[in-house]
């Protein structure tokens, strides 16, 4: 197996690329194992009949491909093929399970991995470009992914979003019930009563939060300038999805754990953390012994 050691062994790719996998490989494991059927057809799922994929033979052909381009990725084998593989791997799960009526935002993985792809089929020949071209453009996807969200909120109502709060309890109330029909737990509707009541009782907060999540979303291109710039909006992030899991109950896994991983990228920032601590520890050693 030919894999080049300088792209296996470069520590910010290895602390982004070994996370992102293994979550992807939870939603994808998550999203088959529910007995969708796929009755309202979406994207792609117009033109293949995407059902196939989520029972019997074709549902273990998916699982067993998904985990072929896993382990080529980990290794980086073949990156140009199973990056794409994953892309089109993840527009067929995502796109069946919300032509079964499931809304999860799930999308944001897609486009992630694709931004890969791109890097990998331009720029797989110069080391260095691939090197940063990888990370950053999927920083970059992760950015455009928030910037399209807020964009979203103003075509739908305008400035005035943050202040429509009936309707964003409307919403709120959709997404709980939304969790309720894919479980069946009704521990869901329990709490969905009790998220409308705290936020038909708290209107100021409410479009206090939504305002500064607009404003954030807004402005997430700008972590797409650089590292620096990543990591502090990536906080910023960090912070708006804390207060509306604080404030909301709800908590959007799909965007916020994959831009932890990429924008703040705290695995990488624990291995400098690391080094840094060793490498004084090694020479304060080394001067004793002097």
């Amino acid at each position: 197996m030919k894999f080049s050691k300088q792209f296996s062994f470069d520590k910010e790719w290895l602390c982004v690329k070994i996370p992102l996998v293994f979550f992807w490989l939870g939603v994808i494991r998550s999203c088959l194992s529910k007995d969708y059927k796929l009755p309202l057809p979406l994207g792609i799922c117009k033109l293949v009949d995407c059902s196939f994929f989520f029972e019997g033979f074709g549902l273990v052909i998916i699982v067993l491909v998904a985990l072929l381009l896993s382990i080529a990725y980990l290794l980086e084998y073949k990156m140009k093929w199973a990056t794409l593989g994953i892309f089109l791997i993840s527009i067929i799960v995502f796109t069946g399970e919300e032509s079964s009526g499931v809304l999860r935002r799930n999308g944001m993985l897609s486009f992630i991995f694709l931004a890969q792809s791109c890097a990998y089929w331009l720029n797989g020949v110069e080391l260095l470009k691939l090197k940063y071209s990888r990370i950053q453009y999927s920083i970059q996807a992760v950015s455009v992914g928030y910037f399209l969200s807020a964009c979203s909120k103003l075509v739908d109502s305008g400035i005035c979003w943050p202040i429509d709060g009936a309707r964003i309890t409307l919403q709120v109330l959709k997404s709980f019930h939304y969790e309720y029909y894919t479980t069946f737990d009704r521990s869901e509707l329990i709490k969905a009563t009790e998220v409308v009541q705290f936020l038909q009782e708290y209107q100021g907060v409410l479009t206090i939060l939504l305002a500064c999540s607009l404003v954030v979303e807004f402005f997430a291109l700008s972590a797409a300038i650089n590292r620096i710039y990543a990591r502090a909006y990536g906080l910023v992030l960090l912070l708006m999805h804390i207060g509306i899991s604080y404030f909301m109950d709800i908590f959007i896994s799909s965007f916020a754990i994959p831009m932890v991983i990429l924008l703040i990228n705290p695995l990488y920032l624990a291995v400098l953390l690391y080094h840094k601590i060793f490498k004084k520890s090694t020479v304060s050693t080394t001067f004793k012994r002097l």
